[in-house]
């Protein structure tokens, strides 16, 4: 079932592709980020804010991103982003708040 999924929305990409359609919008962290609630204590000192893992996640792997979300996991504050290729690969990458460790 994941994959008919999967299927269908790579051909719904390529189909758009084909037509001149934007099939998706690139992302504006910035406006992701004033969605949320705000808490000055959100990021350490040095650390990394959700506009900056976009980024580094965007030039590492040479993608858009397509959603971004923080989230707290064991104490810790986690951004998670989907990006997606040019070749219509999605996947998401997990970036360590503080340090800007990416997995």
């Amino acid at each position: 079932m994941v994959q008919k999924r999967l299927l269908l929305a790579l051909i719904a990409l390529a189909t758009c592709g084909l037509l001149g359609v934007p099939a998706i919008a690139p992302v504006d962290a910035q406006g992701l980020a004033d969605r949320r609630p705000r808490d000055d204590n959100a990021i350490e000192p040095g650390g990394y804010s959700l506009d900056d893992a976009v980024e580094l996640a965007q030039s590492r792997d040479r993608a858009k991103a397509v959603k971004a979300e923080t989230v707290e996991e064991q104490g810790r504050r986690v951004h998670y982003i989907r990006l997606l290729s040019a070749e219509g690969r999605v996947w998401t990458v997990r970036v360590d708040a503080a340090t800007g460790r990416m997995q």
